[in-house]
């Protein structure tokens, strides 16, 4: 989820914490209280610092590992709230509040783990006694829409903050959740019935082999996933238009396509393998995706597919990428594979963000 998004919820958690854990310590008002959440609500990120020392392994095994766990999360909170009482003493503000400053930062820290959840990456919840990635896949990292939900808590919250029903305000960013469960699950069911079940003459119920995964600027565009053999096929849904949705898009300068999101039942499908069909590539791609050197990137995908290959100025190269990633009319985020030179060895590359041609070798 978005830095700004994560800060607001912090902002608002700490509005939930009491005031005055110790009564004669100094109150803060409303003011330091979200900024205090504000912060601690980022600090799960501060993993993104390891990003520059190798990002496929980062993407593989550090990011939302340990830092987003909820085992360790009172840790995180224990440490940030020493650090805080140490610029607070010797800034002579705000004295006394140890405990408070320690509520506030694991709410805040916990809503950082809980929100990321809802995105397709998914987070190592148990991290480091079990490397399960927790992921609802109901919200593109960046939702204007849950954004503006946050916002409207947070402003009542703070209108309301001596009112002891101000907590009842969370409702509205969990309405907005499960109205997105309410828009997935309708668009599940109005898939095409499955070709089985037409054929065979049984009970036709929605073919619902596959995930959807939340797409950018509005809620009611879907992309289906679904296994195909060696391979996955895939297609752009949308519920319904979203005239908002589209005109942010265009606002973006994205370059998203959002014509090509099509209603269930005018379904078309793309088919992407994992291998490509041309049999002149199929070598070097399989020697690829079975090279030792690429494993964080098998362990890191969940749909993997052949992405590209290129053979020029004696250097070849095959690349891959992860159809969660994939959005029409816009380069894929994450596109990784191997290269060599003549008589050399396989060596891992990524392709830099946003770029077709910019590449950094790994290792």
């Amino acid at each position: 989820m978005d830095t700004l998004t994560h800060m607001l919820i912090g902002a608002g958690t700490a509005q939930l914490i009491p005031s005055a854990v110790d009564k004669e310590a100094q109150t803060p008002g409303w003011q330091q209280k979200a900024m205090l959440g504000a912060l601690a609500a980022i600090l799960p990120d501060i993993d993104y610092l390891l990003f520059p020392l190798d990002p496929l392994e980062f993407l593989a095994y550090w990011h939302r590992a340990h830092s987003h766990s909820i085992f360790l999360a009172p840790l995180w909170a224990y440490l940030l709230t020493l650090a805080l009482q140490q610029y607070f003493k010797r800034n002579n503000i705000w004295s006394g509040q140890g405990l408070l400053l320690f509520w506030i930062s694991l709410s805040a820290i916990l809503s950082h783990i809980i929100s990321d959840s809802l995105t397709v990456y998914g987070t190592r919840w148990f991290s480091p006694l079990l490397d399960v990635k927790i992921s609802w896949d109901l919200l593109f990292v960046i939702d204007i829409y849950f954004t503006a939900t946050i916002v409207a808590a947070l402003v009542l919250l703070i209108r309301w903050r001596d009112k002891t029903y101000r907590a009842y305000v969370c409702l509205i960013p969990f309405a907005y959740l499960a109205l997105v469960l309410i828009i997935k699950s309708t668009v599940y069911h109005r898939l095409p019935v499955s070709e089985n079940n037409a054929t065979n003459n049984r009970i036709t119920v929605p073919s619902q082999a596959g995930i959807l995964v939340p797409q950018p600027f509005s809620p009611l565009y879907w992309q289906l996933i679904k296994p195909d053999g060696p391979g996955f096929k895939q297609a752009y849904l949308k519920l319904a238009d979203d005239i908002i949705g589209n005109k942010l898009s265009k606002l973006s300068g994205s370059g998203l396509d959002y014509l090509s999101y099509q209603l269930p039942r005018e379904i078309s499908w793309r088919r992407y393998p994992i291998m490509p069909d041309n049999p002149d590539w199929q070598a070097d791609a399989e020697a690829v995706w079975q090279n030792k050197e690429f494993t964080a990137f098998r362990d890191f995908t969940r749909y993997p597919v052949f992405y590209a290959y290129n053979s020029r100025s004696e250097k070849t190269c095959v690349w891959f990428s992860d159809l969660r990633y994939h959005w029409p009319g816009m380069l894929p985020t994450f596109r990784f594979g191997m290269c060599k030179k003549t008589a050399g060895t396989w060596q891992v590359h990524r392709m830099k963000y946003f770029s077709r041609d910019q590449l950094q070798r790994l290792r």
